[in-house]
């Protein structure tokens, strides 16, 4: 385990191939760490009020998340000629990682 840098014992039971993948007999190679669920994308998407700043979002984002959000971009931006309004859209991509 430490020769590998595996996290954790469990890991040799499990039948998932990209942890047996990762090893040959006679090479010692690092464990790479994987995602043990899906990821998952959701789009969030709203009105801009007066004094937005962008990196407040970001913040509140992984504040709430932590470390399953792995990325957090803006895929489009809007605004409303007649009413003047901007709407954004951000893409998070989340997971839950494991031997990390």
């Amino acid at each position: 385990m430490i020769l590998f840098e595996i996290p954790d014992i469990r890991l040799f039971w499990s039948d998932d191939d990209r942890f047996h993948s990762q090893f040959k007999e006679g090479q010692i190679t690092k464990f790479k760490s994987y995602s043990k669920y899906p990821p998952v994308l959701k789009d969030i998407a709203f009105w801009i009020p007066e004094g937005f700043e962008e990196n407040d979002f970001f913040e509140l984002g992984r504040g709430i998340a932590g470390d399953l959000v792995e990325r957090m971009e803006l895929i489009d931006e809007f605004t409303n000629p007649k009413k003047g309004k901007t709407s954004k859209c951000y893409r998070l991509l989340t997971g839950a990682w494991i031997g990390v």
